[in-house]
């Protein structure tokens, strides 16, 4: 979809609210295409990867982790933050190796999406890890993290009945659905 030229929203002021190892928060004052104000608060975030990792075509490796934004465990793809200027397939490749202790002889991108573009600018790139041989996890030390090697077509159960949740693995299951 081309836009015209005319529909322009434009940036009057920002505030920053705070500035945080992880992300940062900032309002910004935008005057809309329409002439109206308007003001939005924005996320930002450096980005991520999540891995698709399967030791057999018909099975996938998730981990379960504590989340505290939401009080609950989830199951979900590995999945890491960027390091500032970190290249995203070697954050794939340590992720993969930290979280599961799984290591690839190859890793391979497959798509990128926006995790929630209406306030957050977190842009996450899926990659598909490939020759996995086994090895020992090394978490960081504010992780928990459980290692399930999960029958892929479970997992897609799993989705539809609620027990998966979490959007980047949703994702990254559609990706392997798509590739049976």
């Amino acid at each position: 979809m081309v836009l015209n030229a005319d529909f322009v929203t434009k940036v009057l002021g920002t505030r920053r609210i705070y500035d945080g190892r992880v992300l940062n928060v900032r309002v910004d004052d935008v005057e809309l295409p329409n002439g109206h104000r308007s003001t939005f608060e924005i996320i930002e975030h450096g980005g991520g990867v999540c891995i698709v990792a399967q030791p057999g075509g018909d099975s996938i490796v998730l981990v379960r982790q504590y989340r505290p934004a939401i009080g609950s465990y989830l199951l979900e793809v590995p999945a890491g933050k960027l390091e500032r200027g970190e290249d995203p397939a070697q954050c794939a490749v340590r992720e993969l190796r930290e979280e599961t202790g799984y290591r690839c002889e190859r890793i391979r991108k497959a798509w990128s999406f926006y995790t929630a573009p209406g306030f957050c600018s977190e842009l996450l790139h899926l990659f598909v890890a490939e020759g996995l041989s086994r090895g020992e996890a090394s978490p960081e030390e504010n992780e928990a993290i459980d290692v399930e090697v999960v029958p892929v077509v479970h997992a897609l159960k799993m989705v539809d009945r609620g027990e998966i949740i979490d959007a980047k693995t949703e994702i990254a299951l559609a990706f392997v659905k798509l590739r049976l």
